[in-house]
């Protein structure tokens, strides 16, 4: 996903593009378009997904300390 949402903007340049978004488009640059909520949601989505792991490695390494003695691995 990650990878998807940095190419999806390199295809901006192209002929179909133009025509709608006017002949100022280029990669990375919309022109007359903008960049509505479906993009912008799913940049949102992989930062949550990074935060989200980051948190759940570390709790889950102190729940570790909370086992008692018998459920822990030597």
């Amino acid at each position: 996903m990650v990878i998807g949402c940095l190419i999806y903007p390199d295809g901006w340049d192209s002929e179909q593009v133009k025509r709608m978004c006017g002949q100022r488009t280029d990669k990375y640059t919309l022109g007359n378009c903008t960049v509505r909520w479906a993009y912008i949601l799913a940049i949102i989505s992989i930062m949550d997904s990074l935060i989200l792991s980051v948190v759940a490695f570390s709790l889950g390494s102190r729940q570790d300390k909370l086992l008692p003695e018998d459920f822990e691995v030597e």
